[in-house]
């Protein structure tokens, strides 16, 4: 297991086989300087936050913890000439020390780092990975203090990242066994003939996948049962499941700073023919998508895929991807990462080893829903299923 070790009064950062290793890391700076000028660049600044880490655990085991202070945020920097640097809260410097490959520092000395790489450089660009969600006061302050440099968003780390590595792909794998876990926690729950509310299976499900390794939930998991599962997205409540429901299930589970992204849905009893047919539509939409998925397809007529099979299912008026949400998205260290995003006008070409999801939503006000999502891996002539959960379910 990760943790520390005492050794004559100090702490020594001990290192699982199955995390990633300091070598890894390590490698992925290299990459990531190498291509910074053939991208125009001169540097790149990484935000990451408690919630969407992936930007600076992509170099680090570091992620930020939750909190309304600066604990909740982290930068990373790498100049074309520079050393990187880890820039965390004060709080958290000891901490992110003993378990980040290069040297850290807190936000209180940000400035002053910025100020002396642009003092060597009269011009150029410094790319921004995590603009949509960097806070408005530290943007400020970044750009206020790298002088004639511009910063812009940029998208370098989120294509280099999509690629995963052998040890990325273990672990989302075991994330992925994780959530088909807590689907089996859930259907042994409910065959009991028991009344369950959809809180007690949400519960059910987060205590199978802990119990089973997992780190942590990858995110608040939600059950949504009858018509409430008809909402695209809501928590847990103290409904009861009644039979001939449809349920609508969103659960990943964390393992080793990865994560899975899953969905399923299902009939629960004597069921309608036409909630019955929801399932089989959105099961049926995501299949055609693993048929069309392969390296050199782009994201926009991977999505064009599942998108048509929707529409041809009669339930075009009644799911987001449908109508051009998009209909999947990279999955690693988040739930959702920036690339690949299959969706309409993406024109990024997928390549092998990218893990990504592909899902098909379908809500119909009245009578229920659900979404069915499958994470894969892209091989070199399809695609590798991570999570094997079947997607048709009728308890």
């Amino acid at each position: 297991m990760n943790g520390t070790k005492e050794t004559n009064g100090t702490s020594k950062h001990v290192i699982s086989e199955e995390s990633i290793q300091p070598e890894e890391f390590q490698q992925r700076i290299a990459t990531v300087r190498k291509a910074l000028q053939p991208s125009g660049l001169i540097g790149l600044i990484a935000f990451g936050d408690c919630w969407r880490g992936a930007n600076v655990c992509y170099f680090t085991e570091f992620r930020p913890l939750d909190g309304v202070s600066d604990i909740a945020n982290a930068l990373f920097f790498l100049g074309v000439d520079s050393p990187p640097i880890l820039f965390v809260s004060k709080q958290c410097v000891d901490y992110a020390s003993e378990v980040t490959t290069f040297a850290v520092h807190s936000f209180d000395e940000l400035n002053a780092h910025l100020s002396s790489f642009a003092s060597k450089h009269s011009d150029g660009v410094l790319g921004l990975a995590g603009e949509a969600y960097i806070p408005e006061d530290l943007h400020r302050r970044i750009k206020a203090t790298i002088g004639p440099l511009t910063l812009t968003p940029h998208p370098i780390l989120a294509e280099i990242k999509a690629v995963k590595s052998p040890a990325e792909i273990a672990l989302i794998r075991k994330a992925s066994a994780l959530t088909d876990i807590a689907m089996m926690a859930i259907q042994k729950t409910l065959s009991d003939g028991h009344p369950h509310t959809e809180r007690e299976l949400a519960l059910d499900a987060d205590r199978a996948m802990l119990a089973h390794g997992a780190d942590r939930t990858a995110y608040d998991s939600m059950v949504q049962a009858g018509p409430r599962s008809a909402f695209n997205l809501a928590r847990p409540t103290d409904r009861v499941v009644q039979p001939g429901d449809l349920v609508m299930t969103d659960i990943g589970a964390r393992y080793r700073g990865y994560v899975a992204d899953g969905g399923r849905g299902f009939t629960y009893g004597a069921a309608s023919e036409e909630r019955r047919a929801i399932v089989r539509a959105a099961a049926a939409a995501v299949e055609a998508g693993l048929e069309a998925a392969r390296p050199g397809i782009t994201c926009a007529d991977l999505n064009a895929a599942i998108q048509a099979a929707l529409v041809e299912s009669g339930y075009e008026k009644y799911s987001s991807e449908a109508r051009g949400h998009g209909t999947g998205h990279g999955t690693g260290m988040d739930p959702e990462e920036e690339q690949p995003w299959i969706g309409p006008g993406n024109r990024t070409v997928l390549r092998e080893n990218m893990v990504f999801t592909l899902k098909a939503t379908i809500t119909v006000p009245g009578v229920g829903g659900l979404r069915t999502e499958r994470i894969v891996r892209l091989t070199a002539d399809g695609v590798e299923p991570l999570d094997v959960f079947p997607m048709e379910l009728y308890w």
